[in-house]
């Protein structure tokens, strides 16, 4: 009787310890998924409300199921692959792979110890919250371009003259919008699916019916976007960008978006109602547990399942520690990427009230020059000004990272977007070029950007995003944002712009470099 106690409990324990090590193993993963969920103003900023129902969910799972612990050994291998990725990840300091890894490694030791029949019940309740785990931004760039496409589209279709460039919309004489990450509808997308996945394990018992209604599901929380971004862009174009819906208009989004939640609840309704009409199933393969385990194979499973994690904590955590709490120098040190000869500094760190919003590099450099030849001129005060920024992060974790949600060129309820446009005299695909113009006023600021990745310069933030991947082949971890603006009363903006960025790209690259490490053989 004693062993059968001893041997109960440890059922019972066993997959409680797995969690635990699971959390302690990849804690600093877990640490920057929280951080993002406290950002209200993202894209998952519900993730504490999902985890909690996950919670619920899933403590109604346990007492329908009732798994018996044991050693399903044929799970170790995905186990140990999943754990490698995440290994990968914290080597190479790429945060991605450890947010993809999360889940498969815990869904893979609990197929260890449960096995396939007891932990397949849980794939839903557990598995909501991958709606809410930000590696889900590199969908954010595809949405972005659907949208542009289908509002193009729209706008094709009542004779406005207007042009499309990448994610910006041209309307001549008006100006121009950004289909930006925000306007992406990947938040639209997230809820969609944690709802309708959310009411089919609640409500719906057959594949099909839950297919169906998640289809239905992601195509309106799309359509709810596509509408919002077509009527904010119409309002602005009519209203010559004075309406109030032009800079505000988060709140009108999620109207929208409740809107078309009617007809996806009207239609989950007819699909419960469509089930209930068929025969019930009276035998549920989900309630029927696996047999029990002796106490040795509960222990081995519990092993099997809990080292590798405590492995990865072992490995990983102490350096996750002192990453996280070593001093940080917060400016370029010893750095000239202008000629000191030529430029003379002024004692200003914007550009005509602009200045790029970049949030907690691990250094920065900003300043303005003018050119010397001419400064005593009558009309030095309409010579153009430049801006030069550098904005650089040791090694990208959550919330430091070169492209981020908070990161952003220019302040959009107080500039607009007026065209787009290329830098012929630099490297080919490694600035890109933009003018904007404060809102209610007509001088432009020129701008060219790029961003230097482990070694690489990249012109979008997509490419930057995914140039950590070939950054795994050499030593660097390290993500800049070189900015260059220029302003002036009567000049083209571009054609200054071509000549001063080369130059002071080729600076900042050999800066980067010495500060960083060797030149990547890619770059």
């Amino acid at each position: 009787m004693a062993r059968t106690d001893i041997g109960s409990r440890l059922s019972v324990w066993s997959p409680i310890i797995f969690l635990l090590a699971f959390t302690v193993g990849t804690w600093p993963a877990l640490v920057g998924i929280v951080e993002r969920w406290t950002k209200w103003n993202e894209a998952y900023s519900h993730g504490f409300l999902v985890l909690a129902v996950c919670l619920g969910l899933t403590y109604r799972k346990l007492r329908q199921v009732r798994p018996r612990t044991g050693f399903y050994w044929p799970w170790i291998l995905p186990l140990l692959l999943s754990v490698a990725v995440y290994a990968v990840g914290s080597l190479l300091l790429i945060e991605a792979f450890q947010q993809v890894a999360l889940l498969p490694i815990l869904f893979s030791g609990l197929l260890v110890q449960w096995g396939w029949r007891q932990t397949i019940p849980f794939l839903i309740p557990v598995g909501l919250i991958v709606f809410t785990i930000p590696f889900l931004d590199y969908l954010a760039w595809p949405l972005q371009l659907v949208t542009v496409a289908v509002n193009q589209l729209f706008f094709s279709q009542l004779g406005i003259d207007f042009s499309v460039e990448g994610v910006f919309v041209y309307f001549p004489g008006v100006g121009a919008f950004e289909i930006a990450h925000g306007c992406s509808g990947l938040r639209y997308l997230l809820v969609g699916l944690t709802l309708t996945f959310l009411y089919g394990e609640l409500n719906l018992r057959h594949l099909q019916s839950r297919v169906i209604l998640v289809a239905v599901g992601v195509a309106l929380a799309l359509a709810a976007n596509w509408i919002r971004v077509f009527v904010i862009i119409y309002v602005g174009y009519t209203s010559d960008m004075t309406s109030p819906l032009v800079n505000h208009h988060d709140t009108f989004g999620w109207w929208v978006f409740a809107g078309t939640l009617v007809p996806v609840f009207l239609i989950a309704r007819w699909l419960e109602h469509r089930e209930a009409r068929r025969d019930e199933r009276t035998d549920d393969p989900a309630s029927r547990s696996e047999f029990g385990a002796g106490r040795l194979r509960v222990f081995s499973g519990l092993v099997a399942s809990s080292v590798p994690l405590l492995a990865l904590a072992a490995l990983f955590l102490p350096t996750s520690f002192a990453e996280g709490h070593r001093p940080v120098d917060p400016t370029h040190r010893n750095i000239q990427l202008v000629d000191g000869d030529g430029w003379m500094p002024l004692f200003s760190s914007n550009l005509a009230g602009w200045q790029p919003i970049i949030e907690q590099p691990d250094r920065r450099f900003e300043a303005t020059y003018v050119e010397r030849d001419g400064i005593e001129d009558s009309d030095a005060a309409q010579r153009p000004r430049y801006f030069v920024g550098l904005y650089s992060y040791d090694f990208q974790r959550p919330g430091a990272e070169v492209v981020q949600y908070g990161n952003r060129l220019y302040d959009a309820e107080h500039f607009i977007p007026d065209r787009t446009f290329s830098l012929g005299e630099a490297p080919a695909g490694t600035l890109a070029g933009l003018s904007i113009a404060e809102r209610g006023q007509g001088q432009p600021v020129y701008l060219a950007y790029g961003y230097y990745v482990e070694g690489r310069w990249e012109s979008s933030e997509l490419k930057a995003k995914l140039a950590q991947l070939p950054g795994m082949f050499n030593r660097r971890s390290d993500a800049s944002l070189l900015v260059i603006g220029v302003t002036c009363q009567a000049c083209d903006g571009t054609e200054l712009l071509e000549t001063a960025a080369p130059g002071i790209q080729s600076q900042a690259r050999a800066y980067l470099d010495r500060v960083y490490g060797s030149r990547s053989p890619g770059g």
